[in-house]
Formats: structure tokens, C-alpha cells, sequence
């Protein structure tokens, strides 16, 4: 139960950190803007915000009851999210990736003068995450899929905010210093498109797996 909680954990949360997102994306622009050393601030903003979220989230999984009707439909919805996920994975196209971080940045670096961009810092950080809905539905069907075989209730809780917040902190500082390194790799025509269908096809296989389960907690 453990390993299975543990696997569906460590899946999603890889899923979550190489694809394109509003963290990651700001983290690369923002230090590209002011330098690296810029987005200390920003990025314990975002580790804060990872927690509160997860604290948010993982008491309200916790209260609900497994033999409710309500059980069942976000069992269902957590399976949709994440087969809506690996296709979309699956299907990205790597040329634009360019494009995407370019078009979805907070900064639009293309259509503002370097000098107007502000330096972002610990309230900007925190304050995206709970505007990040992409980051709700994940912790969502993290916590969903994985709290009672991380133990349930506040210990279940406190481990898996420990292993994604620790994840995702790293994650930010990678893509702070070698973010354009990896978008070079993800934007490949050939490299980037074996990234997302590797990770589309693991993310359908989980799916698949939870799927045969049933709606029981791992």
C-alpha cells in the first residue's frame, strides 16, 4: 500500500515539475530578467504556498467519508484529471514549447520593456499558488490517491507535503539556473517529443492501474 501510494506520489509529481507550468515558467523568466539570485524570495514564497495548499486539501480528503456517494464521484474525477493529463502530455508538441512560456509568462517579456518588470518576491510567490489551478487539481488528486497509504489524516498530511514541497523547491531552483538548458531539451523536435511520450504513457499507466482498483484508498 505504502509503495503504490508512494509511486502514484513520485509520478505526479515529476509529471507536475518538467511540464510547463506558471511556477516554473516565472522562475525562468523572473531570473533571466534579474539574475538568479532574485528568486530566493520568490521561490519561498512558493514553498509556503505549496504547504498551505496541501494542508487546505489534504484536511478536507481526510474528513470525507469512503462510504459516501461523494467518495466514489472524486475517486472518478481524480482518474479523469489524470487520463486528460497524459494525453495532453502525450500529444504536446515540442516546437512550441518556445512559444507557450513566452505567451504564458506573467512578465510577457516580449511586449514590456526589461526595466518595467518588477522583482517578484515572497507575496507574489505564495499569492500564485492559490490562483495555480493547475497546482490545486494535482495536490487534489495527490492527497486523493495517496493519504491513507502515506497513514491517513495529519501524519499522511505532513508526508506528502514534506515530499512534494521538497520536489518542488528543488524543482524551481533547477529551473532557475538551467531553466534555458531544458527548455532547449523539451523544445527538441526529436528529444522533447520521447520526454512527453515517455511521461504521457506513465501517467496513462497509473491511471489504468487505479482504474482496475476500484474507488478504494491505496
Amino acid at each position: 500500500m505504502f509503495l503504490e501510494a508512494l509511486f502514484t506520489v513520485l509520478t505526479l509529481l515529476i509529471i507536475g515539475l518538467v511540464t510547463p507550468g506558471p511556477n516554473n515558467i516565472t522562475c525562468i523568466t523572473h531570473s533571466a530578467v534579474h539574475g538568479n539570485n532574485s528568486n530566493y524570495n520568490l521561490i519561498f514564497g512558493m514553498a509556503t504556498g505549496f504547504v498551505t495548499v496541501h494542508f487546505i486539501v489534504g484536511l478536507l480528503v481526510s474528513s470525507l467519508d469512503e462510504n459516501s456517494i461523494i467518495f466514489d464521484v472524486l475517486h472518478y474525477f481524480g482518474l479523469l484529471f489524470i487520463f486528460l493529463l497524459s494525453l495532453r502530455i502525450f500529444t504536446l508538441n515540442p516546437s512550441q514549447i518556445n512559444t507557450k512560456i513566452e505567451t504564458h509568462s506573467v512578465f510577457e517579456l516580449m511586449n514590456k520593456e526589461v526595466k518595467n518588470i518588477p522583482i517578484l518576491g515572497f507575496k507574489t510567490g505564495l499569492l500564485m499558488q492559490f490562483i495555480n489551478g493547475k497546482e490545486w487539481a494535482f495536490v487534489f488528486t495527490i492527497m486523493w490517491l495517496a493519504l491513507e497509504g502515506f497513514g491517513g489524516g495529519w501524519l499522511g498530511i505532513i508526508l506528502i507535503t514534506t515530499i512534494t514541497t521538497t520536489g518542488g523547491v528543488i524543482a524551481m531552483f533547477t529551473w532557475t539556473f538551467i531553466g534555458g538548458r531544458l527548455v532547449n531539451i523539451v523544445s527538441d523536435q526529436k528529444r522533447g517529443k520521447s520526454v512527453f511520450m515517455t511521461l504521457g504513457a506513465l501517467l496513462f499507466a497509473l491511471g489504468f492501474l487505479l482504474l482496475i482498483r476500484g474507488p478504494q484508498l491505496l
